[in-house]
C-alpha cells in the first residue's frame, strides 16, 4: 500500500457501498408477482457489520429502489439508504450536508459508470474486481473478489487493516491475536 493510500485511508470515517453489482453480484431476479430478489453475500453483510463495530458510518446507495435492499440494510443496522438516486453525486451530496463530511472522509465502493463522478469526489475510491475498467482507473483499492462474491468483505478488511482496527475486530474472537502484527 502506498503511503498516499495509507493517508487516505486514515481519514475515513463513512463507507458508501453502491448495492447492484457491488453488494450482490448484479442479478435481478423478478418473480410471478413483479416482486425484485436480490441475492446477498453474508461475508459482506459481516464486513459491514465489522466496519459499524470499528466506528466507521456505513451507507448504501442505489439507483434503483427495493424493498430487498431496505431489508438487508435494517438486518446490518445500516440506518442511512439513498435508494432511487441515479445522479448518485446528490446522495452523495445530501449525505455530506447531513453529517458536516469533507471529501476526504468519506470512501466510496463502486462498480459502473454512474459511479464514477463520486468515486473522483470520494477521498478514497474503491472498485470490485468485475467492476468495469474505467471505475478500476479512479480506484485507489480494487478487491480481488468479485461483487456480491466477498468484495465488500475484502474492502472491510483492508480499510480495518489501514486504519489500525483489524485488531480490535480480531480481540472480540481470538483474544490477543493480531498483537505485535503491522
Amino acid at each position: 500500500m502506498t503511503d498516499d493510500v495509507r493517508s487516505r485511508a486514515q481519514r475515513i470515517t463513512t463507507v458508501i457501498f453502491d448495492v447492484d453489482g457491488v453488494l450482490t453480484d448484479g442479478s435481478i431476479v423478478i418473480d410471478s408477482t413483479g416482486g425484485e430478489i436480490k441475492r446477498f453475500n453474508v461475508y459482506d453483510g459481516t464486513g459491514i457489520k465489522y466496519l459499524s463495530r470499528a466506528g466507521f458510518r456505513v451507507v448504501f446507495v442505489s439507483g434503483r429502489q427495493s424493498a430487498a435492499v431496505a431489508a438487508r440494510a435494517k438486518d446490518l443496522s445500516v440506518t442511512d439508504i439513498y435508494q432511487g438516486y441515479r445522479d448518485k453525486i446528490k446522495a452523495y451530496e445530501d449525505l455530506k450536508r447531513l453529517y458536516v463530511l469533507g471529501d476526504e472522509e468519506i470512501a466510496y465502493v463502486g462498480d459502473d459508470l454512474p459511479d464514477i463522478p463520486v468515486m473522483r469526489r470520494a477521498g478514497l475510491a474503491a472498485a470490485v474486481a468485475n467492476a468495469r475498467d474505467e471505475v478500476k482507473a479512479l480506484a485507489q483499492y480494487v478487491t480481488s473478489a468479485a461483487g456480491g462474491k466477498g468484495a465488500a468483505r475484502e474492502f472491510a478488511e483492508w480499510l480495518l487493516g489501514a486504519t489500525g482496527r483489524w485488531e480490535g475486530i480480531m480481540a472480540r474472537y481470538a483474544p490477543g491475536a493480531g498483537e505485535g502484527s503491522a
